[in-house]
């Protein structure tokens, strides 16, 4: 009898030392300063091919470039995204992208622009094209506004103007505008 209880004992104290390890044996991943690793990465929302632009976005660098050298602004670098709402990820569509730039508070809308713009920017399909990119939104075109480009001036009347922008769809769909207007300073240098 004392043998079975020794044999009992011995399985117990056996069992409870292996509960003990395992417990004890918990592998857990952290980085070099302690805190868990970022979740796996997933891929992002998709807009179906078959969407069609009804929204624009328009970014823009912190402040116009002097490409020429005068001290005077004349480039500003533009970055449009296209989005077919209610799908959150940006597209590309085939089109052309209209800007124009004008005194403040004098700017209109797409459908009824003001009446004397300072400059406008017309970019065909094929340079729409030209000008895909990805930025971490997602597909986007870059453009470069310049005052410069057919001829123009940067010795504008004004320091700070109203940028306005739409996409005209190749398909003869609806103007895709760029709700209200983005105001853009080309300041002149001190004197």
């Amino acid at each position: 009898m004392h043998r079975r209880s020794d044999a009992r004992v011995r399985a117990a104290c056996a069992m409870f030392a292996a509960a003990l390890l395992c417990a004890g044996c918990q592998t857990t991943v952290t980085t070099s300063d302690g805190t868990p690793p970022a979740p796996k990465p997933t891929a992002g929302p998709t807009t179906p091919e078959s969407a069609r632009p009804n929204a624009i976005a328009v970014t823009f660098g912190p402040k116009p470039a002097d490409t020429d050298g005068n001290l005077l602004p004349d480039t500003l670098q533009v970055t449009a995204y296209l989005f077919a709402r209610p799908h959150p990820a940006p597209l590309f569509a085939e089109g052309s992208f209209h800007f124009a730039i004008y005194r403040l508070g004098e700017s209109g809308t797409p459908e009824s622009p003001g009446a004397a713009p300072l400059r406008t920017w017309v970019f065909d399909a094929d340079a729409v094209r030209a000008a895909r990119s990805r930025a971490l939104v997602g597909p986007c075109h870059e453009f470069q506004l310049s005052l410069l480009a057919s001829r123009g001036t940067d010795a504008l009347p004004v320091e700070s103007v109203d940028l306005v922008a739409w996409f005209a769809p190749d398909d003869g769909g609806d103007l895709v505008g760029l709700r209200g207007v983005r105001s853009v300073q080309f300041p002149r240098p001190l004197r």
